[in-house]
């Protein structure tokens, strides 16, 4: 038996436009079909215009390539709406069919074997206007026939061929009065292995399915609403279950919509997908574009010039789109296949408005991990980066300038893509340093570096020493007010000794430093430039062995070009023009069509768009070509990043906090930009790239101006995941409490909801994992239900319920029946408008019974019910908190060591703890008030041993007061006063959790500030003491939410992971066992993402902590799969659904196929969702849980 195969990465779909001239056709109204007409194996076009009556044929070379000009172009009858091919007389030769819209015909042309054919032969279709053609056999005779939709008839037609080019009068089946049939396709969709058509009828918005009798004649129609507009469609199997499923695109709907099929040629509607407001998506077509064995859509705007890319996952659901923008007019219809025989899906649109057709070719794309921050100190406004190896380690290092810090930070890299804290030098207080680069100045062998000081009017030198670590900085002058703000190093005069050129901003001017190779250079010499320089480059542009300089001025909108002479001085200078308003900032060279001549890209930081000089022998260059970016393209730099030997392009968009790539195609033209994150407001403003964890593939690191970081994109192959299949509930309901149970003795686990609506809803599960449909049980009362417990109250072995009905003031039992049923609801009151908000269950008077005990926070009370038996309980006895609204917050515990519950109950509108200790007989002593300090707020207390004295102590967070209080425990149930923890730094706690971060068998605690932007860590001293605290930034406004506490990379020491709300992000810390951590490594979960709670767990059973976020924002949850080292692949979304507000995650092994299970609380939708562990670390399949209107469930 052969070896299994590691499963290879999934490359994500990138398309290249083809078309640098654009195929030109003389009308704007076109269709188009594929075919090879002239029987050379390469497909070729053909494509109508409309209102000249003729067709164009573009014969194709095979490579994907086309004539500017059609080979053949053939006259037709009255508007072709349609054409479609077959060999229709058997010849095999293909011919063409034709819609003859105004002359309401079919229109034959029968092929040659060159790619020439015969004159129209006619069909009429009556008064029908035909609009759409499909080519099929209908009657199982082995000979093509065609079925037309007939607009002006309100029908479609099938013309049954005899196989000899000739063909049977049209039958014609009605789709329904003012109907306007405007596409048609074709599939078996009843499994009966004959043929059916389905019709999207635009005048009635719907679709017709007729289904095939396998003798040419159909079915009546049925119809299936289909949105705004139906104009497309197009058929394949989105699910995988063997059926043919449909979409179909609305045009004024602006959307698509999913039909998923059964086997009975019945469909249900499942998803809709917007397109964009003004996008009128004109067609559609389908095929597995990245190649993952999932179909994929894509979609033509006729409202727009974009494209829109869904990506599929495999079980009917697809990804949010993508959009790919066209150079000029809009699309009107689009074709795919593979044009260029490379495996890969092309593309070809009908450019209505511009008289064109464009080709795009389908290929892998190059992508990113996600990105890892490092710090370069408070305020530090990193403007420049670059990579050399400063240890001599054979890894590469990073050096960035901080523009406000006045220094340089050097990070030395371990070969694996990580890297140290920043070892900073100074450039001299008021230097702000602009830019840095990195050179051998006095040819030891060991890299040095050169900073350009902007305030000081300098550059620096820092020589290094070999080992990582630098000299105090040697400064040369610029000049009075130069304002230096970048440097470029080469060697200009030919004598093996590297130079300095330096834009000097303040002085319009360049400056020539020559090096003498022991590390001291000559005066400057300075050549005036006319603007402001503020960025430099060099390179041999016109092939005389001689580098040469390339400047881009701010406010000139021009390239500077000064050729070098042999002595390192420089003469005539040309201009090269990057447009009006285009404030060019930043410039590289390469050769980027393969002519071994350099060529040059600019980014044009005023015009948003990197225009592209590609450069002749003689140091001439052609007009600029222009790609777009996003907002303030600030630096651009050059590398194969998809290591297909052509250069790539990489741009810092600082307007819309991402960086850009553009993938080469090598012939001097490049691909639309892909975008990557790089935080909100993070103000990227310089890239550079590197192999940084000698993967053989170029990473890429960015100065992150706002962040006061830098930021690392590791280089690698994407691999999706699916997302699961959705079950609805068919309703709209919201939890605002969950518990499980095995409900009906089946060894399952069962889930309950309680909702806002006065019902619970039980859902029963199956051996597979999936919980069909949900029972509800009223309380008789239409009001919200704010939590549940289970337990056995009347001791027959069989799960109960109980729940708390807040607007009802009352406490609701459902006795359970052992087959997943339950009777009648018995209510017991908690007193007049008090609230019941949270119940728990345990046996406060040792009798082998459960009693339960409830929260009011209306009244500020607690309530005991004791049960006498039989699953009744005896009338509340009820203990006043002291407060006028308690948390739903408890604590329990045995706090006096008399084997009795005791409880603890956070106050927040009194800042306040109430702990109420048990008296052995169901009821509780006279509460004990600790105040947590005026105006404090205690938002949540927990329970532990925090002086390792074998008692019971309260830690309580708070929002306004002290971080922590401890309040310890003495022998008696009685607690000292707390010992207060509190940084004035901190504000707005939202997370807690504890453990030993130091390994010194001591409890430690870690708070989330989310106002603070950090976490702290307090370290126990296992006396009850907090000798210190040390704050952890999480990130400029980041407003860290959910913390956890695990070891993440199998260290044998804990580690910290938090949700960084609005930085988008999950942050690690990796602990070293001595309570220090390293700096945060930042995981991106999205633009917008929002990510709020989180946890981990082992999701592909590798020994490895992995974490899932619940992402509110971008309606997904982001599962993290962990390397083994404490960093983790890029994140794996699933989709939640539209208006879902994911808020809380919680893991376990929910189906008993001992895989880790995500159960996600979904806020906005009022459901609960399961996806279903494969133990891969993917989720097979999503089910959904309603849990009654409006109920808003937050947590479970």
């Amino acid at each position: 038996m052969p070896e299994a195969e590691t499963e290879k990465p999934i490359c994500p779909f990138l398309l290249v436009s083809q078309t640098q001239d654009w195929i030109g056709v003389a009308d704007g109204k076109l269709a188009i079909a594929l075919g090879d007409f002239n029987n050379d194996n390469h497909l070729d076009i053909i494509v109508t215009e409309r209102d000249n009556n003729k067709m164009n044929i573009f014969l194709g070379n095979g490579d994907g390539s086309f004539p500017k000009n059609p080979t053949t172009s053939i006259t037709c009858s009255s508007l072709p709406y349609s054409i479609a091919v077959g060999d229709f007389n058997n010849d095999s030769w293909l011919d063409i069919a034709v819609a003859n819209h105004n002359h309401n015909n079919i229109g034959f042309f029968f092929g040659y074997d060159n790619g020439t054919f015969t004159i129209e032969k006619i069909y009429s279709t009556g008064a029908s206007r035909p609009l759409a053609l499909s080519v099929h056999d209908f009657n199982d005779d082995e000979q093509l026939d065609i079925a037309v939709a007939n607009d002006g008839t309100n029908n479609i037609g099938v013309l049954l061929g005899y196989g000899n080019g000739t063909f049977a009068n049209q039958l014609t089946f009605s789709t329904g009065f003012d109907s306007r049939p405007h596409a048609i396709v074709v599939a078996d969709f009843n499994s009966d292995n004959r043929l059916d058509i389905a019709v999207a009828n635009a005048g009635t918005n719907n679709i017709g399915v007729f289904l095939g009798n396998g003798n040419g004649t159909f079915s009546n129609q049925t119809t299936y609403s289909a949105g705004s507009y139906p104009v497309s469609l197009a058929v394949g199997d989105f699910n995988k279950d063997g059926r043919m499923d449909i979409v179909v695109s609305n045009s004024n709907g602006h959307n698509v919509r999913i039909l998923l099929g059964n086997d009975n040629g019945v469909f249900t509607s499942q998803a809709i997908y917007a397109t964009g407001f003004g996008s009128y998506p004109s067609s559609v077509a389908v095929r597995d574009f990245n190649k993952d064995d999932r179909l994929d859509i894509i979609v033509a705007h006729s409202g727009n010039n974009k494209l829109s890319f869904f990506v599929g996952h495999g079980d009917g659901t697809f990804e949010k789109q993508r959009l790919y923008s066209i150079a000029i007019g809009v699309s009107q219809m689009i074709v795919a296949d593979d044009l260029n025989n490379d495996t890969w899906t092309d593309i070809v649109i009908a450019v209505d408005n511009a008289f064109n057709i464009a080709v795009f070719l389908g290929g892998p794309d190059k992508n990113f991990t996600n990105l890892t921050t490092y710090s370069t100190g408070g305020h530090a406004y990193t403007m420049s980066v670059a990579v050399g190896d400063f240890n001599n380690d054979a890894r590469l290092d990073i050096v960035e300038a901080n523009y406000r810090r006045d220094d340089i930070g050097v990070f030395l890299g371990d070969g694996d893509g990580n890297f140290a804290m920043k070892i900073e030098y100074s450039t001299g207080s008021g230097s702000q340093p602009c830019f840095v680069t990195a050179g051998d100045f006095n040819n030891d062998t060991r890299l040095d570096i050169v900073v350009a000081n902007y305030g000081t009017n300098n550059i620096g030198i820092f020589f290094g020493k070999g080992d990582g670590n630098f000299f105090n900085q040697t400064v040369y002058s610029t000049g009075s007010g130069s304002k230096p703000y970048s440097v470029a190093i080469d060697d200009f005069n030919n004598d093996t000794r590297q130079d300095i050129v330096v834009a000097n901003y303040g002085t319009n001017s360049v400056g020539i430093f020559l090096g003498k190779g022991n590390g001291t250079f000559s005066n400057q010499t300075t050549y005036t430039i006319d603007g402001y320089p503020i960025f430099v480059t060099v390179g041999d542009l016109n092939k005389d062995d001689r580098l040469d300089i390339v400047i881009v001025n701010d406010y000139d909108d021009n390239v500077r070009i000064w050729f070098g002479n042999d002595d390192g001085t420089f003469s005539m200078k040309i201009t090269c023009r990057a447009g009006l308003g285009s404030r060019p900032y930043s410039v590289a060279v390469g050769d980027f069509n393969g002519d071994t001549q350099l060529d040059i890209v600019v980014a044009n930081y005023g015009t948003n768009n990197l225009g592209v000089f590609l450069g002749n022998d003689d140091g001439t260059f052609l007009n600029q070509t222009t790609y777009p970016t996003d907002r303030g393209p600030w630096s651009v730099v050059v590398g194969d990043l998809n290591n297909d030997t052509y250069l790539d392009l990489i741009v810092a968009n600082n307007g819309d906090n991402n960086i850009g790539v553009l993938v080469g195609y090598g012939d001097g033209s490049f691909l639309i930009q892909t975008t990557y994150s790089t935080g909100w407001d993070s103000q990227p403003h310089c890239v550079a790239i590197g192999d940084f964890n000698n993967d053989n593939r170029l990473d890429v690191i960015v100065a992150l101006y706002y962040y006061f970081s830098i930021g690392i994109f590791l280089g690698y192959y994407k691999s999706p995941f699916t997302v699961p299949v959705v079950y609805s509930s068919g309703l709209i309901p919201t939890p605002l409490a969950l518990a499980v149970a095995d409900f009906d003795n089946d060894n399952q686990s069962d889930i309950i909801a309680a909702n806002n609506d006065g019902n619970v809803a039980i859902y029963l599960n199956t051996a597979n994992g999936s919980f069909p449909s949900s029972t509800l049980y009223s309380t008789g009362y239409f009001t919200a239900l704010s939590s549940v417990a289970v337990g056995d109250f009347n001791n027959d072995s069989q799960f109960d319920v109980v729940v708390a009905n807040h607007d009802s003031d009352n406490i609701v039992f459902f006795l359970g029946l052992g087959n997943g049923s339950f009777g009648s609801a018995m209510s017991y009151t908690t007193g007049f408008k008090s609230g019941p908000c949270s119940v728990a269950v345990g046996d406060f008077n040792s009798d082998n019974r459960l009693d339960f005990v409830n929260v009011n926070n209306r009244d500020s009370t607690i309530a005991l019910f004791l049960h006498y038996g039989f699953g009744a309980f005896m009338n509340k006895e009820i203990y006043s908190t002291a407060s006028d609204k308690p948390s739903r917050s408890v604590g329990f515990g045995d706090f006096n060591r008399d084997t009795i519950v005791d409880i603890v109950v956070p106050n927040p509108s009194n800042s306040t703890i109430t702990v109420l200790l048990g008296n052995g007989k169901g009821a509780f002593l006279n509460p004990t008030i600790y105040s947590t300090g005026f105006g404090s707020v205690p938002i949540a207390v927990a329970v532990g041993d925090f002086n390792n004295d074998t008692r019971l102590d309260i830690v309580a967070a708070t929002k306004n007061g002290f971080n922590i209080g401890i309040f310890l425990g003495n022998i008696d149930g009685t607690f000292q006063k707390p010992i207060p923890y509190t940084d004035k730094d901190v504000f707005d706690v939202t997370g807690l959790d504890v453990g030993d971060f130091n390994n010194d068998a001591r409890l430690d605690i870690v708070i989330t500030s989310f106002s603070g932007y950090c976490i702290w860590v307090y370290f126990g001293n296992g006396d009850g003491i907090f000798l210190t605290s040390i704050k952890h930034s999480t990130g400029y406004y980041s407003w860290p939410w959910g913390v956890v506490v695990s070891d993440f990379n199998n260290d044998a020491r804990l580690d910290i992971a938090v949700a960084n709300k609005w930085n988008y992000s999950v942050g690690i810390f990796l602990g070293s066992g001595d309570g220090s951590f390293s700096n945060q490594s930042t995981y991106s979960t999205g633009e917008n993402s929002l990510p709020i709670g989180l946890t981990f767990g082992d999701f592909n059973n590798d020994n490895r902590m992995d974490i899932v976020v619940a992402n509110y924002n971008s309606e997904n949850i982001g599962v993290f799969l962990n390397n083994g080292d404490g960093t983790f692949m890029e994140q794996a979304t699933y989709m939640t659904g539209n208006q879902s507000g994911p808020y809380w995650v919680a893991v376990g092994d929910f189906n008993k196929d001992a895989q880790l299970d995500i159960a996600v609380v979904l806020s906005l939708s009022d459901n609960l969702a399961i996806y279903f562990g494969d133990g891969n670390g993917t989720f097979n399949h999503r089910t959904i849980f309603g849990t009654g209107p409006t109920t808003y469930p937050w947590y479970t």
